[in-house]
C-alpha cells in the first residue's frame, strides 16, 4: 500500500471513528449505556455492524475510548493543581457523556492516576509535619475521595450550576482545608 492510500485509509478510519462516537454521543442524550444497541450506533453513524466491529470491541470499548480521548490531553502535563479544575472543565463540556459515566458506575484510569498522585502528594506534606499516621491517611482520603466524586456528580446531575472554576474552587478548598 503506498504512503498516499495508507493516508487516505487513516482518514477514511478518523472520520468513521468520529461518525460512530458523535452516534453514542447524541444516543447518550436519550438514553443510558446499556439500553443502547450497537445496530442503533450503526444506524445513526450510518455505517454497518461489521464497520463497527473493526474499530471497537463493544459498546463499552467504545465509550472507554471516547473517555480516553476527552482526559488524555488534560493530564499530560503532570501539574495536579491545574488537572482537576482541566477535569471539571471536560465534564462541563461533555455533560451527557459524564452524566452516563457516573450513572453507570464506570471508572476513569485518568481519574484514578489523579486521584493517586494527589494521594501521594498529600501524604508527603502530612508526613514532613510528624503527625502522618498511614491507617487514618488512607480513610480520610477515601472519605474526601468518595465525597468530591459524589459532588461531582451530583453537580452534573443539576446542569453545573456554577462555573468549574468556581465548583473546583469550593471542592478544593474544603479537601485543602484538611491537609493543612
Amino acid at each position: 500500500m503506498s504512503q498516499k492510500e495508507s493516508k487516505k485509509l487513516d482518514r477514511r478510519t478518523r472520520y468513521t471513528r468520529m461518525a460512530i462516537r458523535d452516534a453514542l454521543y447524541e444516543l447518550l442524550k436519550d438514553k443510558h449505556l446499556k439500553k443502547i444497541t450497537v445496530k442503533e450506533i450503526c444506524a445513526k453513524a450510518d455505517i454497518n455492524r461489521a464497520t463497527f466491529y473493526r474499530n471497537y470491541m463493544d459498546i463499552y470499548d467504545l465509550y472507554e475510548k471516547m473517555e480516553a480521548e476527552l482526559t488524555e490531553s488534560i493530564f499530560a502535563d503532570g501539574n495536579l493543581e491545574a488537572d482537576r479544575y482541566k477535569l471539571l472543565t471536560i465534564i462541563y463540556e461533555n455533560q451527557n457523556f459524564y452524566k452516563e459515566f457516573f450513572s453507570s458506575h464506570l471508572e476513569s484510569r485518568y481519574i484514578k492516576a489523579t486521584v493517586a498522585a494527589m494521594y501521594e502528594q498529600k501524604k508527603d506534606l502530612i508526613k514532613t509535619r510528624g503527625t502522618y499516621d498511614e491507617h487514618t491517611f488512607q480513610i480520610s482520603y477515601q472519605y474526601n475521595y468518595y465525597g468530591v466524586i459524589g459532588v461531582i456528580k451530583e453537580w452534573l446531575l443539576a446542569g453545573c450550576p456554577d462555573s468549574p472554576k468556581d465548583f473546583g474552587d469550593i471542592i478544593y478548598g474544603i479537601v485543602e482545608k484538611q491537609y493543612k
